[in-house]
């Protein structure tokens, strides 16, 4: 079936660009952080957010390299993982995602959380618009769950299935992962030696997202930087501590469709979150910023005006 879907690309000159070419274009987004003077402290920080690899033993080893140059070319003081390291609860090819992720270090540490691909089951949003153990979609099947999405209003609440709740970390990620520079941050706070706040929360749709838990490390004297997965948890997080929060889930909505808004309205409700503004981008509300990264990867190489993202965020005194 995925040979299918390739050969219809081919076959069309529309399908050519999104399937073969837009994937492969890495895009770079710089953003900064204006400090005000309680946390001047933090002047000249470089911080890269990364999320969605989806690795898999097809993923080209020449887009992983030109990942890893990008992310080094930076000289990044702190790297920040937001989830989704493999598709579909898969770890396939272990050795080389070991070797790509040892690549991603940095002065400061590598940190990271889960998303809902990185359990020992695959949960997403099921036919009842609540997050359940799904079986893997092939591309006819997506295709169709598309279409239904678009002309129905399926709900797009946060539950979750009582059999979810019973699902258990993926060991063999996580194994692997301590072979490597990042830190799994499981609804847990670091405070780092130069005072900043690292909190990492479980995933939204395993219902293992428990800020209550996560941020009682959380050293009120110092600002903070929060891993999310899915940013439907943002609104959740407003009446906790930290200055950004970083997620992805989305894709920046994989297939973007800007334009007319009849139409971004359709490619937003394709990403099926219940706060369907939050798809991509950034977003703040008082004197919280949350940013939704595009992520370098996804299940089927599939992009459309949403090409992958590598978030660069550096640090500068406000004014």
């Amino acid at each position: 079936m995925s040979l299918l879907v390739d050969f219809l690309s081919l076959a069309s000159v529309v399908g050519i660009w999104p399937r073969f070419v837009e994937p492969r274009m890495l895009c770079t987004t710089e953003l900064t952080w204006p400090l005000s003077p309680e946390k001047s402290h933090l002047k000249g920080l470089t911080i890269v957010h990364l999320t969605d690899l989806h690795f898999h033993r097809k993923i080209s080893q020449r887009f992983l390299d030109k990942v890893a140059r990008r992310v080094a070319s930076h000289r990044p003081d702190l790297i920040l993982f937001s989830g989704d390291f493999i598709c579909y609860s898969e770890l396939e090819s272990g050795e080389r995602l070991k070797n790509f992720l040892n690549r991603l270090e940095a002065p400061l540490g590598s940190y990271c959380i889960f998303g809902n691909h990185d359990y020992s089951q695959y949960v997403s949003r099921g036919p009842e618009g609540i997050y359940d153990l799904i079986a893997p979609p092939n591309p006819m099947r997506g295709v169709w769950l598309g279409l239904k999405t678009i002309f129905s209003s399926p709900s797009t609440g946060t539950g979750v299935s009582d059999r979810v709740l019973s699902i258990e970390t993926h060991s063999e990620l996580a194994a692997l992962l301590k072979q490597t520079p990042f830190t799994l941050l499981d609804n847990a706070t670091v405070t780092l030696p130069i005072g900043l706040n690292l909190t990492g929360l479980g995933d939204l749709a395993l219902g293992r997202c428990h800020p209550e838990r996560a941020y009682k490390g959380y050293d009120p004297r110092f600002p903070g930087l929060v891993l999310s997965h899915n940013p439907d948890t943002f609104p959740r997080l407003l009446d906790y501590p930290g200055d950004w929060i970083f997620s992805g889930h989305t894709h920046g909505e994989q297939i973007h469709l800007p334009w007319p808004a009849w139409a971004r309205r359709v490619s937003q409700k394709l990403a099926r979150l219940e706060h369907r503004a939050y798809t991509r981008g950034l977003f703040r509300v008082g004197d919280k910023r949350l940013y939704v990264n595009r992520g370098l990867g996804c299940h089927k190489p599939f992009r459309f005006c949403s090409p992958p993202e590598i978030l660069v965020l550096k640090t500068e005194e406000g004014r």
